[in-house]
């Protein structure tokens, strides 16, 4: 029983022992506050105080908003290498609108320096036809059958012949050495798909080249691509109006420009031919994910003149041509952010330098205040 008592005091002495030296230790952290306690009834007020701590406030509201706003940021770091990787395809993306060409009289042929040539390239594109006023439409009106239809200027007296169809009517006015595209607007048989859209995309060598649509029938002979058509058929002239809706090589990148984008030409009278001149730089975009997109932005020039002379004759092929070539250098863009220390940081420094600065601007206009 007396053992039992004197470790219940031995325990208590002890517990009291290491009570005393962990209140020393704590006693002793004091030395180390560099932070003065004013008690609150040693503590003045003053309306210069009151108007400081609110300016102040507002500069530190409206740094951080400044400050995290620059942090949500991307910055686009730019740097150029030489471009090697030249056995890629390169896909060209194109929206483009022929208001006054039917989708059977366009054709989008490519050519390139390699010696490769697509004619008539319907892989990854897709026509509409469009009417009058610009929108889709169902196409051309179909006959019934017992039905005649009218082959106006072609029309031959001595033998009753149908134009039930708008390539009907053309091939009779082909065969009677008339030009017919002053009636296409207006023929019951062909005004119903006065225009064409274009869009989709084609693959090409990553070499210079052209894509192009041009009047006649593209043919490929002993390694040559031929525009085959009847002079007879242009009298009127080719109208090679159009509008550019886009066009694209390689990935589509958000924030890349293209220049074509939006460009409308309406042709004259005669038969037009566009040259647009486009030089492409290699372009690596490499989000901040780590994923890279290679695209290509370019710069461009452009003509255009009627090759449609007198008599008829022609000084060229009317069409829209599209003439790329390479830059051998390829630009690289990288999306860095900055880190989470970055804006910790800077919080920390705004709201330390702000309130000191404040501090000093009070501990001022107080001296001033208490002076007078």
């Amino acid at each position: 029983m007396s053992e039992g008592i004197r470790r219940r005091n031995v325990t208590g002495i002890n517990d009291s022992l290491d009570d005393f030296a962990r209140s020393g230790a704590l006693e002793k952290l004091k030395h180390f506050d560099v932070y003065n306690k004013v008690h609150d009834d040693y503590v003045q007020k003053r309306q210069t105080g009151g108007a400081v701590t609110i300016v102040t406030s507002l500069i530190v509201a409206a740094l951080l908003y400044s400050e995290i706003r620059d942090f949500l940021s991307v910055e686009i770091v730019h740097s150029i290498s030489v471009d090697t990787r030249t056995r890629q395809k390169l896909p060209i993306s194109l929206d483009i609108t022929f208001p006054h060409l039917r989708c059977s009289e366009v054709s989008v042929d490519t050519v390139d320096s390699a010696g490769d040539t697509q004619v008539d390239a319907h892989g990854g594109l897709e026509m509409f036809n469009l009417d009058a006023s610009g929108k889709m439409s169902a196409g051309d009106p179909v006959a019934k059958e017992g039905d005649c239809w009218s082959c106006l200027e072609a029309d031959d007296e001595s033998e009753k012949r149908c134009c039930n169809s708008c390539q009907e009517l053309k091939d009779a006015y082909a065969d009677k050495g008339i030009s017919y595209f002053h009636v296409l607007d207006t023929a019951m048989q062909c005004k119903e798909s006065l225009g064409c859209r274009v869009k989709g995309k084609v693959v090409v060598n990553k070499v210079g080249g052209n894509v192009h649509v041009a009047l006649g029938k593209s043919v490929e002979r002993d390694g040559k691509l031929v525009h085959e058509f009847n002079m007879n058929d242009i009298g009127d002239g080719f109208n090679t109006s159009h509008h550019i809706h886009s066009i694209t090589f390689g990935d589509h990148v958000n924030g890349v420009v293209s220049p074509l984008n939006g460009q409308k030409q309406i042709a004259g009278a005669g038969s037009w031919m566009y040259h647009y001149y486009l030089k492409l730089v290699p372009t690596a975009f490499t989000d901040r994910r780590g994923i890279a997109t290679y695209t290509n932005q370019y710069s461009v020039t452009d003509s255009k003149r009627n090759v449609q002379v007198r008599g008829g004759e022609l000084t060229g092929l009317p069409g829209v041509f599209l003439v790329y070539d390479f830059s051998p250098f390829l630009m690289k863009q990288t999306e860095q952010v900055k880190p989470w220390s970055y804006v910790f940081t800077s919080i920390c420094a705004i709201i330390g330098g702000v309130f000191s600065i404040a501090a000093l601007v009070e501990m001022a206009l107080s001296s001033i205040s208490g002076s007078n």
